[in-house]
């Protein structure tokens, strides 16, 4: 090509970070993947995620988009939000010229941010994970699912059900790639003891204050029921601001580190959200995890939760009155850690994306 291959990533998020976090990881290994191929890639993220700590030392161009809240804060309007958006977004398709606009979960945007924007500019490719059949038909999933060229379909963790009306590559789960700390080096960067069991409790990205609370009751509980245990109450990338000046419990132990991906080595057990990104994570480090499922309306984490405890790789919680029989689970001896989960999604759909660019260009 004489010029690089242009890649627009568009992933928005509201409670979590998955959307973005998935485009990050298929933005890094576009790069790299494209470097073996002797082709240049130029990245543009647009993104209304407010999880500033993802994006340090990204691979990506970021434009930041109003999210939702962050506008609710400035005084304006949520249709006037739309209009910014959109007009931010059709902005960036003509000055950025992109060949691939590549979208996560919503082929159009959530709101239909992106209807007509790409007409005669790029080829557009969705990225899904598991949503429920039942919302197939739901407009932010189905509204401009006959305009992509391609859709690209995320272990979760086991195969995900194909988009219809398009044409699909299965690839494994998709996370970051960043190389798993060892147990000593991570527990030194998160500062835990050294020798001491160490679980892990999280909501998530954090966003979500219900699902917080719901945390630091799980951290309390498990604490109680092993004292001899540190409790590691881990703040997701959004909700940093939101934990300053709010006091844990005596005994638990706050943790400010986003992302955490590279330093899952450092628990021993996990009780965590069932979002995409925490569980397909916790897996990959082959740590032992209770998930609970939080209500979200193009994601059944419940599902989710079932789906690793059938395969062996977590404990589903399905209320709170099982929590007793997921900490003992936490409890039991296992074989020495192994990574459980093969989560290298991200190289396979950087390859897809190469290949289509190369259909285009021949």
């Amino acid at each position: 090509m004489s010029r690089p291959l242009r890649a627009m990533f568009v992933a928005n998020d509201g409670f979590s970070a998955g959307h973005v976090t998935r485009a990050l990881a298929i933005a890094a290994a576009l790069t790299e993947r494209g470097r073996a191929r002797g082709v240049e890639v130029a990245s543009l993220l647009a993104t209304t995620s407010e999880a500033d700590a993802l994006f340090g030392g990204a691979d990506v161009a970021l434009l930041r988009l109003p999210a939702p809240d962050a506008a609710r804060r400035a005084g304006l309007a949520d249709p006037e939000r739309r209009r910014l958006v959109r007009a931010c977004l059709e902005a960036a398709v003509q000055s950025f010229g992109p060949d691939l606009v590549v979208v996560d979960t919503f082929p159009s945007g959530p709101h239909g941010e992106l209807a007509g924007a790409l007409e005669g500019h790029a080829r557009r490719v969705l990225v899904r994970r598991h949503v429920p059949v039942e919302r197939w038909t739901a407009e932010p999933l189905a509204a401009g699912l006959a305009a992509c060229a391609l859709a690209i379909v995320a272990d979760d963790p086991t195969q995900t059900t194909p988009v219809p009306g398009v044409n699909c590559v299965h690839v494994p789960p998709i996370v970051r790639a960043q190389e798993l700390a060892s147990r000593e080096a991570a527990r030194a960067r998160l500062g835990l003891p050294r020798d001491a069991r160490v679980l892990l409790v999280t909501s998530g990205g954090g966003g979500d204050g219900a699902a917080r609370e719901r945390a630091a009751r799980f951290a309390s509980a498990a604490r109680k029921h092993d004292p001899g245990s540190v409790v590691a109450v881990a703040a997701g990338p959004l909700a940093t601001l939101a934990m300053d000046g709010v006091l844990l419990p005596r005994g638990l132990v706050p943790l400010r580190c986003a992302p955490l991906g590279p330093w899952m080595a450092a628990f021993d057990g996990a009780i965590a959200a069932a979002g995409y990104n925490t569980a397909h994570e916790l897996a990959h480090a082959g740590v032992p995890a209770v998930l609970y499922a939080c209500p979200r309306p193009f994601d059944d984490q419940a599902a989710r939760a079932r789906r690793f405890a059938e395969q062996g790789l977590a404990f589903a919680l399905e209320d709170d009155a099982g929590l007793p029989a997921a900490l003992a689970w936490l409890r039991a001896p296992r074989p020495d850690r192994a990574c459980a989960l093969r989560a290298d999604g991200a190289p396979r759909a950087a390859d897809a994306l190469l290949d289509l660019a190369g259909a285009r260009s021949a």
